[in-house]
């Protein structure tokens, strides 16, 4: 049985609401070296069309034999216009490793190291991204237990994946998915009302350079646009859905929601999130999972990825009262959790 991450993210007094943790949490310093040029190897894996995306191998952290996640390789899977070098990627992953995981840092088709590498697009039903990666690592790691870290809407493609493509090689051996907008449709409606459309007009700022940049280098055709008064739900209509196979956005979200499926993952698996998460509603998590053996952990405050907190959860270096962060450790605990329930069973 997996057992709940104890404290609860108590928050600053500045950072106490959704929008404040979650602004807050991208623009702060965050602690957690680089792995990008740092401690960590660049590997590329192949996947579809022939295209290739960037992996970051990082060892475990040196300390005593015996620690909870030895023999572990956790795969953390970033979001939305992030990346290997996202602030919560490297924080979990500074975590992990003091826990002795071995950690494998993902970069979606055209992201982060992998810019130039692919002509396809990411989206939130990549998951047959996701299942080649941690495929090859299992082929340098036969032994490990593999875990599947899925942020946002990784954490949407992961729960996808191992509902409707459990089965398949490269499938991980667990599942631990933070802030995973599981109803694509519901959570592009929240950030196109009052102060959350912040989020949307950054979210398509980001897709917008990211196409520009690929268009420059002659990977997108010229006609390939997105304008800067776009929505998220115009952009995924007109482009997105398009470039991913999709006849329309609302086919693409009907698709590639992982709400239905998570009843048929049979793997163990656990949905992190925040009831203030300001464009994923607690309830959207919480009817996904009904009926399923998933686990939900339902924090009060945390905003989308923020989780500041006002004191230090555990040993991990902190950077300051700004840098102080619940994420990481709440992450390392249930691997931990999930890696102990994968040997029970």
């Amino acid at each position: 049985m997996i057992r709940r991450f104890e404290p609860p993210c108590e928050p600053p007094l500045w950072a106490r609401g959704g929008q404040a943790q979650t602004l807050l949490g991208f623009l702060l310093p965050t602690p957690g070296e680089g792995l990008q040029g740092g401690v960590a190897t660049r590997r590329e894996v192949s996947v579809s069309g022939g295209d290739r995306l960037v992996v970051f191998d990082a060892p475990q952290i040196d300390g005593p034999p015996g620690r909870p996640l030895d023999g572990v390789v956790a795969h953390l899977f970033h979001g939305l216009t992030g990346s290997s070098e996202s602030n919560y990627v490297r924080l979990c992953a500074g975590a992990l490793r003091r826990a002795g995981a071995e950690v494998v840092a993902f970069n979606h088709r055209g992201q982060g190291a992998g810019e130039g590498l692919a002509r396809g697009i990411y989206h939130s039903g990549s998951a047959p991204d996701l299942w080649a990666s941690i495929a090859a690592a299992r082929r340098l790691r036969p032994g490990a237990l593999h875990v599947g870290v899925g942020f946002s809407l990784s954490g949407n493609a992961l729960l996808l994946g191992a509902g409707r493509d459990g089965a398949s090689p490269g499938a991980p051996d667990a599942v631990l998915a933070v802030n995973p907008p599981v109803d694509l449709s519901r959570s592009v409606t929240r950030m196109e009302r009052g102060l959350n459309r912040i989020y949307d007009r950054n979210f398509v700022l980001g897709i917008r350079r990211a196409m520009a940049d690929r268009r420059a280098r002659g990977e997108l055709g010229p006609e390939v646009r997105v304008r800067r008064r776009w929505s998220l739900r115009t952009t995924d209509d007109r482009v997105t859905a398009p470039l991913a196979g999709f006849e329309s956005g609302e086919q693409y979200y009907a698709r590639c929601s992982a709400a239905p499926w998570i009843r048929q993952i049979e793997v163990p698996v656990v949905l992190l999130s925040a009831a203030d998460d300001p464009f994923i509603e607690p309830q959207m998590v919480e009817e996904a999972a009904r009926g399923s053996a998933a686990f939900v952990h339902m924090e009060r405050v945390g905003g989308h990825l923020g989780y500041l907190a006002a004191r230090a959860v555990d040993g991990s270096p902190q950077g300051g009262f700004v840098g102080r962060r619940w994420l990481g450790a709440a992450v390392a605990h249930y691997v931990t959790e999930l890696a102990r329930e994968v040997g029970r069973r």
